[in-house]
Formats: structure tokens, sequence, C-alpha cells
């Protein structure tokens, strides 16, 4: 059995021959209470085989790990899992580019046409657009580093009309990229879409927005009070010499992890907007 029950679950669910949807519950109310039933190896398909050789890459020293991720794409060509574990072992953003675009296209190849038309709004709810969507989002973010924004933007554009709910939280870095190039009709677009949304970046994006396009302002002044209010750490990362790099494993509302979260993407926007850290250190003592 794999390490993944969901992935185990829909192996099973996929090998059997269900003519009604009673059929199914009643199959999934006899697995009530029970632990999933292993599956032999040699009853896997070579996609499956080649799904387990990456999960198992993953605990392995990285040349045993390649040698997995090759045998595996001998199994299936279109495992989109090795391309995105490929691109996650290189530090050169261009080896790494080359690997994710690979799982990109492969993606956009094997879930387009009339399965694009029945799913789309629902790729992060279905298990086998997972990695699609996972490889997008690495593909976007090195896209980004590469000096490729525009490119990067339409990705993570892409990427929320798949899925709507946008479970990823692509928006954050999104509505970001958009106030840095200045597109402001799209970046409200979006914040209307995703109005409830809280949190440093909502809210420290607003404040960026409401200064380009406002300057000095009262309205500009109103909002970057508020989002000091919600979280009291982040200004004075924004305007620190100290470049923000390392991302936190886990952030709450309010606190320095998640500071440091959105100045890991914003310190240089915000510092290579013109008049913007000047008018943040004059709000520098504001509660």
């Amino acid at each position: 059995m794999s390490k993944d029950p969901l992935k185990d679950l829909h192996r099973l669910l996929d090998k059997q021959e269900f003519k009604s949807e009673k059929d199914l519950k009643k199959f999934l109310d006899s697995m009530l209470m029970k632990s999933i039933p292993e599956i032999n190896k040699e009853d896997l398909s070579k996609e499956e085989r080649a799904q387990d050789l990456v999960e198992e890459a993953y605990e392995l020293p990285i040349r045993d790990a390649v040698k997995n991720i090759d045998i595996a794409l001998n199994f299936n060509p279109d495992c989109i899992e090795a391309y995105e574990f490929m691109g996650l072992i290189y530090k050169r953003i261009d080896s790494s580019l080359s690997y994710y675009e690979k799982g990109v296209n492969t993606g956009k190849r094997l879930f387009g046409g009339n399965y694009l038309k029945m799913n789309k709004g629902h790729f992060w709810g279905l298990h086998e657009t997972r990695p699609y969507m996972r490889c997008m989002w690495h593909y976007a973010d090195c896209l980004y580093k590469s000096g490729r924004k525009d490119s990067c933007i339409s990705v993570l554009e892409e990427m929320i009309e798949l899925n709507p709910n946008d479970n990823q939280g692509v928006r954050d870095q999104l509505m970001l990229y958009l106030l840095e190039q200045n597109e402001f009709k799209k970046f409200k677009m979006y914040e209307k879409l995703f109005k409830e949304d809280g949190g440093a970046f909502i809210n420290f994006n607003r404040a960026l927005f409401a200064f380009k396009n406002t300057g000095e302002s009262e309205k500009s002044h109103g909002v970057l009070k508020t989002a000091i209010k919600e979280n009291k750490f982040v200004l004075p990362m924004l305007i620190s010499s100290k470049e923000q790099t390392q991302l936190p494993d886990s952030y709450g509302y309010g606190d320095k992890n998640e500071a440091k979260y959105y100045t890991v993407f914003a310190q240089k926007i915000w510092q290579l907007t013109p008049g913007a850290v000047k008018w943040l250190m004059k709000n520098r003592h504001v509660k």
C-alpha cells in the first residue's frame, strides 16, 4: 500500500465496476470501519507503479531517487509527479523551470479537451489533477524568478480559472504581482472575488494599491492603518535593509511568521515602488 490512503482508495474504486451511484454507496458503506486493502504490486497499472516510485524517491538519497524517477518515466512518460520531483531537486531556476514546464505541458495534454470542459472549476478537488496544479504553481514561481512576470501572472490566473475556490492560495502572489505590474483593474477584480479574505497579504496589498493610486492621502493612510492593526510586524520588515528570503514552515494571522511570509514576496516590490518606503517610515509608529 502507498503512503497516501486517499490515493489507495481511489485506486480501489477505479478497479470496481459500479453500475450506479447506489452500487458505489453500498461499496463505500461496506468499507466503513475497515482498513483499505492492500493492492498487490503485480496488479498495479504502469501509471500506478510510476506514482509509487516517485513517492519512494522522496525518502531516498538524491542519486537513488533520480534512478527511481528514470524507472517511473519508463513506466509512464506522462507521470507529472516525476517532473515535479525533478523540478524540486534542482537549485538552478532554468533547470527546475524546464522540468515544471514538461509537467505543465503534460497536464494540458492529459486534462484538455472534453476533460477540461467537464471539470473546469474543480481541478483541485480531483485527485488526478492535483500534481498538475502543483506543477503549475512551481512553474509560475520559476517564471517570476527568471523575470518572466507577465507569463507568471498568466499561469496563476489560469489556476484560478481551473479552481476558483483557490485551495492553494495562489491569489496572494497573483494580486501582489498585479500591483507590481500596475494591473490595477485586474487587482480590483480579484479583490472583489476574494473580498472575504483577511491576513497580511490582502491587507498590505490593499495598502500598496491605495498608495500607488492616491499617494500619501487620507485614504491610503486609513488602509495602511488597518493593515498595521492586523499585523504590526509587517511594516518594520518591509522597510528593513535585511532581505527576507526564508519562508516559515507555518504561520498564524497577526504573528511574526505571517509577516515573514508576506515580506519574502513583497519586500522588493514595496522598496522599488517610488516613495513607498518613505511613506511606510512616516507611519512606522502607527498603532
